[in-house]
């Protein structure tokens, strides 16, 4: 004898009431429905990661037209593919697509878990493959850091920015929200949690390598642990015309350096992806680290990668070890070691 399911007692009923020409039970379009997920992911979710899933799932409602008005039993695989191959067409990356799907899968899979749909639709849908995009970032040398530090001359703040990244290969995000509090001159080591990995609570302690301790000391400090190292930079988003990653563009530009193209921008809505930007930095720590010597599982615990895997890919080619390894790197604002 076959159990009643909740959704199939859902639909049951339902159909009683619209018979009777009552309105459906808790009755969702699947517009309504992903607006309805999104406010339940703003609630338990950082600002941050809710506008990642903003986007592609109102992308996703725009992309139906009129048929987002439509309940949300009627969403079908047919839907999902459709969208996924207009991302694409549009010139989207393959992997930005694929989090689409991951975005949409999630507001589908919670629709089912709450017996609104008997299927997730994304599940009969692929994921595209990514393999042929993965890029090799480009690296800069000691003596570009330099000239990258020389041309903010007129910004202490990037300065400082653009030291950290090299000497930690901290991401951008992390360097312009740095806190006095994550500084301790005693111990000489930065204590950070990556916003990246935040969620598992991973603090990373990073030794300060020699440039960045004659920095930091010579840097006005904040009269809070809660103030920023970088106030003129704190507020920056990374992204968008006038966000923190163009900027460093253009400090790339007055140096001279090239960020040169991996990727052209394909399509009305694609991405460019340049060879070196801000996230050069941190190969160019990582890199630098091995050509010092460093052992990759030291060069794990300096990056906080998982894998010893994840870190050759940065590659390519505790505290006092790793203090020497990062003492082992060559000093970029003239100092000697």
């Amino acid at each position: 004898k076959k159990a009643l399911t909740t959704a199939q007692a859902r639909r049951v009923f339902n159909e009683l009431l619209e018979q009777s020409g009552d309105e459906p039970l808790e009755s969702f379009t699947i517009g309504d429905w992903m607006a309805e997920w999104l406010t339940t992911k703003k609630s338990s979710h950082a600002p941050a990661t809710w506008e990642r899933y903003r986007k592609p799932v109102e992308d996703f409602v725009a992309h139906l037209g009129t048929r987002a008005t439509l309940p949300l039993r009627a969403a079908t695989s047919k839907d999902i593919r459709k969208f996924r191959d207009a991302q694409r067409a549009a010139g989207r990356a393959a992997a930005t697509v694929n989090f689409s799907h991951k975005a949409l899968a999630s507001a589908f899979e919670a629709a089912k878990r709450q017996a609104y749909i008997e299927a997730n639709p994304c599940h009969a849908v692929d994921y595209l493959p990514t393999h042929e995009e993965k890029v090799e970032k480009g690296t800069f040398s000691a003596k570009e850091v330099a000239a990258l530090v020389k041309a903010a001359k007129n910004s202490r703040d990037w300065q400082g920015v653009i030291l950290i990244g090299y000497y930690t290969g901290l991401r951008l995000a992390d360097c312009l929200s740095l806190k006095w509090a994550s500084v301790d001159l005693q111990s000489r080591v930065l204590k950070v949690t990556p916003r990246k990995t935040a969620r598992t609570g991973k603090q990373l302690k990073i030794p300060m390598a020699p440039d960045i301790e004659d920095f930091i000391l010579a840097h006005p400090v904040g009269k809070r642990d809660i103030d920023p190292v970088f106030p003129s930079l704190a507020k920056l988003s990374v992204g968008g015309n006038r966000g923190a990653s163009r900027l460093f563009q253009r400090i790339m530009q007055d140096a001279g350096l090239a960020s040169g193209t991996l990727r052209d921008a394909g399509g009305a809505s694609g991405r460019a992806v340049a060879e070196r930007s801000f996230h050069s930095l941190r190969h160019s720590y990582i890199t630098a680290l091995s050509k010092a010597g460093v052992a990759v599982e030291v060069r794990q615990k300096l990056v906080g990668h998982s894998t010893a895997e994840q870190n050759l890919h940065y590659t390519h080619a505790e505290l006092s070890s790793l203090r020497t390894a990062v003492e082992s790197l060559p000093r970029i604002t003239g100092g000697k070691r």
